[in-house]
């Protein structure tokens, strides 16, 4: 159903109070096999908060297929897994072209 590359709405816990969420959009970053393995998937958050930082991973609305409400970034440092149940909806989805870029981003986390 969803796939890597789509951004969806998912309840985020809030940082100060974890008990609590709110519901926000994410990208799935895990690939279709890892996704198949079980019932979670990788996400990284997407804000709209731009900071513009080395994990920032900014989108336009000519990198997505559905245009988002406002100017956005994914921050590449803030991955989490998430039950496939809890996935509220897809909102659009990365073109492929950005998505190399986008990985690529996420893998300077670990350097």
């Amino acid at each position: 159903m969803y796939k890597q590359g789509d951004i969806v709405w998912v309840p985020y816990p809030l940082a100060d109070q974890p008990t609590k969420t709110k519901v926000r959009p994410a990208i799935i970053i895990s690939g279709e096999v890892s996704n198949k393995l079980d019932n979670d998937m990788l996400i990284a958050q997407i804000t709209s908060v731009i900071r513009s930082d080395k994990f920032s991973f900014p989108i336009s609305n000519s990198d997505i297929n559905t245009p988002l409400p406002k100017e956005s970034e994914i921050r590449c440092n803030k991955i989490a897994t998430i039950r496939k149940s809890l996935i509220i909806g897809k909102l659009a989805s990365l073109k492929s072209t950005k998505q190399k870029e986008l990985y690529r981003k996420i893998c300077s986390v670990f350097d």
